[in-house]
């Protein structure tokens, strides 16, 4: 369990957006909270600000691609969805090689 306070920048545009890939805030939250490996970082805009694509799990297994952002001194997610299959298998193989086998994922 992590020891750390993270603070979320949620409105409805975010929310809504998520939405439409069937992912709920909470979900997301889950994900960052929890262990996530950051995939790719990326410079979007005209004022260069920088997003993380990073893939976890949700407390349930499931497995998420999420972009996120800084703004405000909080974690704004811009996007998230169900990892493909390739990326839920490499996200195993990787909690396995860290911690162990993973028995309740929904791969």
């Amino acid at each position: 369990m992590n020891c750390w306070k993270l603070d979320f920048d949620w409105d409805d545009g975010n929310r809504r957006h998520i939405a439409l890939h069937d992912v709920a805030p909470w979900e997301a939250e889950e994900v960052l909270f929890g262990y996530a490996l950051d995939m790719e970082l990326q410079t979007a805009g005209e004022d260069g600000e920088e997003r993380l694509l990073q893939l976890g799990q949700t407390a349930a297994g499931r497995i998420l691609q999420i972009v996120t952002t800084w703004r405000d001194g909080k974690v704004r997610v811009i996007s998230a969805w169900d990892a493909p299959q390739q990326l839920k298998l490499y996200d195993l193989a990787e909690m396995r090689r860290q911690y162990g086998n993973d028995e309740d994922s929904e791969v």
